[in-house]
């Protein structure tokens, strides 16, 4: 049979209970020195994360380093000869604008010397006009020479807007066309400036300012050709024309052209190899920035190794934060409102023990004079002082059976006749005492043997024993058939021993097996950071529920014990039984 399990809910319920049962920080201690008693559960997950560690700090790191010295080295963009070609660029780049400069200078001059003689030539020529129109038309062709006079000698963008603001010129579409040229090249000029050297857009937004200007005067020219026309038609010509159509700069245009283009494809590819350049250099400080990250290996093992044990510990304190075990007397008795009877303790090595042949002939875990074990036996005598009657369980069943044999020694220490019944399917009692396992409970429940034949006696001192009776070879009894030949037998073994231990597993004890007892007095066996608090709750909440007393807890602190497997003791020999034994079951 298994015990009723707790409905999650109510398991929730009661954690929370024992959280408010004590304190937080005493709950956190427990729960840490729990995770502490699994070395070998922080140990596996240590050795897991120190791997894991050491291959993603060490190995992965290595294999990085090695990468970049495999691959082909990316020669770094040359930019010093495109720098020597942009600085002899804008040398010749000068030079044909100091020769654009001169030769308008020149121009300049000779349209100034030319104006000055049409002057002459058109004054003479209004002098022939009649006295109505003479006067009228001398100030416009004054003022219009003067403006144009004024545009040769100083090229500049305000003598053109004062020669296109003429009356002549400023009803043309032409001028006005060529005037919003001359602004938006003004407006453009302003974000560029000759200052620390030569500027190629500067200079060509420069020249193109002056063709405009040039414009401007062509048609300033024609317009006063056409007014004198007007006046008189045979007029005689201006040399001013032939004076412009001596001066060429086709050639040199062309020439400041194709520097501009060279430079302007230069800038360019400068631009890509200093960009080029750039990702080659952050390439390079990140290269530099994983070397220097890379600590020693000596560092990288003692990293790993801590960082294996804080993980490890994480995972087990994480684990026992949610599935809390058991940890100590004082958290038990809070929140099982159960007495705890004693601890048991690793046992000191004795001196005194071991010089007497009856001690070291004795089972190995024994120890009567333990206090973890007088205590519990003194916790259970006190309320039977005639006849002392127990069920022990627990979730191991080696370590029931030791307690067990041990309250059984103590019981005959105290000259009381004591009897173990051992119902567990381990046969963990025999194994315990070192003796035979059948026949037993098995042969009993079956009819096969007799209380005489199934009991042994098994000895705990240099003159003391107490009786057992195995649990017998073959296919365990079902919880009915024990409970059935304990309530037939039970009165019988109570008038000849003083002390009856039964061990049996927990689920047949949560069947009614302490119920059919004359005492249903139960001893349960925890062990502290194994025994889950949840399954002990549910556990001993069913035993009550079978009619059970939970007399008190012993706390196994100590090595769960190594005893032999039913197996190994079947072949041991069968030791002849009682005297007092055959006359019980006798009688």
């Amino acid at each position: 049979m298994q015990a009723p399990s707790t409905p999650p809910g109510r398991a929730v319920a009661a954690i929370s209970d024992l959280r408010r049962a004590i304190s937080r920080p005493a709950w956190l201690a427990n729960r840490a020195r729990n995770a502490l008693r699994r070395p070998a559960f922080i140990g596996a997950i240590s050795v897991g994360t120190f791997v894991t560690a050491l291959v993603s700090m060490v190995v992965v790191p290595r294999t990085q380093q090695r990468a970049p010295e495999a691959a082909p080295v990316i020669p770094r963009p040359d930019t010093l000869i495109l720098l020597g070609n942009a600085g002899l660029g804008q040398i010749t780049l000068a030079q044909v604008d100091s020769q654009l400069v001169a030769i308008r200078a020149k121009a300049s001059v000779a349209a100034a010397a030319a104006a000055a003689a049409t002057a002459s030539q058109n004054t003479d020529t209004i002098l022939s006009l009649d006295a109505a129109a003479s006067d009228s038309v001398r100030a416009r062709m004054n003022r219009l020479d003067a403006l144009v006079a004024r545009a040769e000698q100083a090229p500049l963008p305000a003598s053109y807007r004062a020669l296109a603001a003429h009356p002549d010129l400023r009803t043309d579409a032409r001028v006005r066309i060529l005037i919003d040229s001359l602004a938006d090249i003004e407006r453009e000029r302003e974000g560029f400036g000759a200052v620390g050297g030569v500027d190629p857009i500067f200079v060509a937004l420069t020249a193109r300012a002056s063709e405009i200007g040039r414009s401007i005067q062509a048609i300033a020219s024609e317009r006063r050709k056409a007014r004198l026309a007007e006046l008189e038609p045979v007029a005689p010509p201006v040399p001013v024309v032939a004076a412009e159509q001596s001066i060429d700069t086709v050639g040199l245009l062309a020439e400041r052209d194709s520097v501009l283009n060279s430079l302007r494809h230069t800038d360019e590819e400068l631009a890509r190899r200093r960009v080029a350049a750039r990702a080659l250099d952050l390439q390079e400080e990140r290269a530099r920035e994983r070397a220097s990250a890379v600590a020693p290996p000596l560092a990288l093992l003692a990293a790993a190794f801590v960082l294996s044990a804080v993980i490890g510990f994480a995972v087990a304190f994480i684990g026992e934060l949610r599935r809390p075990r058991v940890s100590d007397a004082n958290e038990l008795e809070r929140f099982l409102g159960v007495r705890v009877l004693s601890t048991v303790e690793t046992p000191m090595p004795s001196v005194d023990r071991g010089r007497r042949q009856a001690d070291r002939s004795a089972p190995p875990y024994f120890d009567p004079s333990a206090e973890g074990y007088q205590l519990a036996y003194l916790g259970l005598s006190t309320e039977h002082q005639s006849l002392l009657m127990a069920t022990i369980t627990g979730d191991d069943p080696a370590i029931a059976a030791v307690v067990a044999c041990n309250l059984a020694a103590v019981a005959a220490d105290e000259a009381r006749s004591a009897l173990i019944v051992d119902l567990e399917p381990t046969c963990s009692a025999s194994a315990a005492l070192r003796a035979r396992v059948r026949p037993g409970v098995v042969e009993l429940v079956r009819g096969e043997a007799a209380w005489p034949d199934a009991t042994v006696a098994a000895p705990v001192g240099r003159d003391k024993s107490v009786d057992l009776v195995p649990h017998g070879a073959g296919a365990s009894p079902n919880s009915e058939q024990v409970v059935g030949l304990l309530r037939k037998d039970s009165i019988r073994l109570a008038r000849y021993y003083d002390a009856i231990f039964l061990l049996a597993h927990a689920e047949d004890v949560a069947a009614g097996i302490p119920a059919a007892m004359p005492s249903p007095d139960v001893v349960y066996c925890v062990q502290p950071g194994i025994t889950p608090l949840r399954q002990l709750r549910t556990q001993l909440a069913a035993i009550q529920t079978a009619g059970g007393t939970i007399r008190g807890i012993v706390l196994w602190n100590a090595e769960r014990p190594m005893l032999p497997t039913p197996r190994d003791l079947v072949s041991r020999p069968r030791r002849a039984p009682r005297e007092p034994t055959v006359a019980v079951a006798a009688s």
